[in-house]
């Protein structure tokens, strides 16, 4: 971590911001410690800190963690990590990769413990992040990430309303979802533009369950194929990628009081976790 101004610090090493890596560098260090504190980490977790770039976070994070592995995809930022800034420092592995590529199991494995997540995610990767960490959540013990408002209005959204999508139930179906607070732009060099959310990520024990999640995640992304059609037209058209007839997805729905004619952004997580189970049950065979 360096009290230097992140402008002045990546003149000095011949740098500039990349927008293609969505780069945005935390401008005042009580932010960063605000972030590390809502990990509410105890000393002996392995941390993962997703883009460390100038280290904002990371020196709170080797302060507070066990293990800290920062994810930098920079090779002149991961460099100037390493060599620079915690050469001296044991708990803080440097990590030159795209965390759509890092292996979360594998870590958790070789630290005996579910891993603990931080970092502020570029707009391009949230969405792609978040569904390899629903794959890897048995790996996730929590995380806390920042990222762009309208992602996590996204992320946060009810039934029935724009934002609410895939990602909305899936992610709601994996974790708890708790929005900490907010930082506009003039808290980053340079400024985006937009304003950042900070979300706390929780892995969930859903009820009911969901028979089947790979099953799950299939009706979901079947129900909002094409968001502005019915459930007749969306799910129950697909209904040979189930192994069903389209009457008796659509008997499915009919029998649990979901009307075909609405659309799947009406549909609740719970709602679709039931259809999900009851389309197992019946490719599963009578007697389940």
């Amino acid at each position: 971590m360096s009290s230097t101004s992140p402008k002045i610090l990546l003149r000095r090493l011949g740098l500039k911001p990349k927008k293609a890596l969505g780069q945005h560098f935390l401008l005042h260090p009580h932010q960063g410690r605000r972030i590390v504190d809502a990990l509410g980490l105890q000393g002996g977790e392995t941390v993962v800190e997703i883009g460390a770039g100038l280290g904002a976070l990371t020196g709170f994070l080797a302060a507070a963690a066990g293990r800290v592995v920062a994810l930098e995809r920079d090779p002149a930022l991961a460099q100037f990590l390493q060599e620079e800034l915690f050469a001296a420092s044991p708990r803080v592995t440097v990590v030159c990769q795209d965390v759509l590529e890092f292996d979360f199991g594998a870590l958790s494995r070789d630290a005996g413990q579910p891993l603990v997540l931080v970092g502020n995610l570029p707009y391009q990767i949230t969405s792609p992040l978040l569904f390899k960490l629903i794959d890897a959540r048995e790996s996730v013990a929590r995380a806390v990430f920042m990222m762009q408002q309208e992602v996590a209005h996204r992320l946060l959204a009810r039934p029935g309303t724009r934002d609410y999508g895939i990602i909305s139930v899936l992610v709601q179906y994996h974790f708890r979802l708790t929005r900490l607070f907010s930082l506009t732009p003039g808290n980053f060099y340079p400024p985006p533009q937009v304003t950042s959310a900070v979300l706390a990520l929780n892995p969930a024990s859903p009820a009911p369950a969901a028979r089947d999640a790979a099953l799950l995640s299939r009706v979901v992304k079947a129900a909002f194929g094409q968001r502005r059609k019915t459930l007749n037209n969306t799910l129950v058209a697909r209904a040979a990628t189930f192994g069903l007839t389209p009457e008796a997805l659509r008997a499915v729905l009919t029998e649990m009081d979901i009307d075909p004619a609405r659309r799947g952004e009406t549909l609740s997580v719970a709602a679709f976790v039931a259809v999900s189970n009851k389309i197992a049950a019946l490719r599963e065979g009578p007697g389940v």
